[in-house]
């Protein structure tokens, strides 16, 4: 018999998963996620840095090393990720609970997975709100070295000191530069995001209540997941990174969007999609594991 379920305690145990499986994704994700930036960036200015996704790997570790280049800002994005993963779960189940009520189901009743994906882009919506500024700092981060890479008196600035500049020039307004952006991206991804576990994981389940997928299971529902967040809205991914890395405080996301066109074509807004879909396998996998398993060993 199904055990009674409280929304309120569920909403606690979903930020606290969340949380770890963001931080420990994002461990993994973060030396691709530098290069993807750093891709994206570079294709945005008249002459690009980086002939391929290679040459820019090559040119991080030459210049700047391991730490200092695929790990530089790492300390934002973890907390950003622990908040947005946090989000993603917690507003998930929480709209999967608030249609359910609606509809006068138990709690303890499954959605249809047409529902499942409404409450997943429900859950990107929410989550964009909290994301976006830290994408900003991380982002602008990210690429600071390559902006001055010629000049050998260059100062690196701190992470409070990037966003209190932000704040400075635009108030509280310009730490949500490239919002339309992320929300798009967020709202398509992380509706795919679920989706393709959800799918994963009901086709191994076959039927079975309360079934606990295998690892070997997690891993594959995991990889498919994250292979779908990213092919699903990765040109709005391409457009905030320009947005968010850029000094032209002019652009906006239409002018972003016909400048990649007119100088790069469609491909241009897929620039850096290799190393994304590279990293998403394992990073997302091994967040859906640390999720799940975290979750049995609360509920034993």
């Amino acid at each position: 018999m199904p055990k009674e379920r409280s929304i309120f305690k569920d909403s606690l145990q979903e930020i606290f998963l969340g949380s770890i499986s963001g931080a420990c994704g994002k461990i993994v994700e973060f030396p691709f996620d530098t290069i993807k930036v750093r891709l994206q960036y570079s294709q945005s200015l008249p002459k690009p840095l980086f002939s391929s996704t290679f040459d820019a790997i090559q040119q991080t570790y030459k210049n700047e090393g391991i730490r200092k280049g695929f790990y530089k800002g790492l300390r934002v994005p973890i907390m950003g990720a622990s908040m947005e993963v946090s989000c993603l779960f917690f507003s998930y189940n929480l709209a999967q609970d608030l249609v359910k009520l609606y509809k006068g189901k138990k709690l303890t009743d499954d959605l249809k997975v047409s529902e499942k994906l409404i409450c997943g882009a429900f859950s990107g919506i929410c989550t964009s709100v909290i994301l976006t500024p830290f994408e900003l700092v991380k982002c602008k981060y990210q690429v600071e070295n390559l902006k001055n890479m010629n000049n050998p008196n260059f100062i690196s600035k701190t992470i409070p000191q990037i966003a209190n500049q932000m704040y400075k020039e635009k108030g509280i307004r310009g730490l949500w530069r490239g919002h339309l952006a992320t929300t798009l991206r967020e709202c398509g991804g992380s509706m795919t995001w679920f989706g393709n576990y959800e799918f994963v994981i009901g086709y191994f389940a076959n039927g079975e209540k309360d079934y606990k997928p295998k690892i070997h299971e997690l891993m594959i529902a995991g990889a498919c997941a994250g292979i779908g967040y990213h092919c699903t809205l990765f040109p709005a991914d391409t457009v905030k990174s320009i947005l968010q890395t850029n000094d032209n405080k002019d652009l906006t996301f239409m002018k972003v969007v016909k400048q990649i066109y007119r100088t790069k074509g469609i491909l241009g807004f897929y620039s850096g999609i290799g190393v994304t879909l590279f990293k998403s396998i394992p990073t997302s996998s091994i967040m859906f594991i640390s999720y799940e398993k975290a979750k049995e060993f609360l509920q034993d």
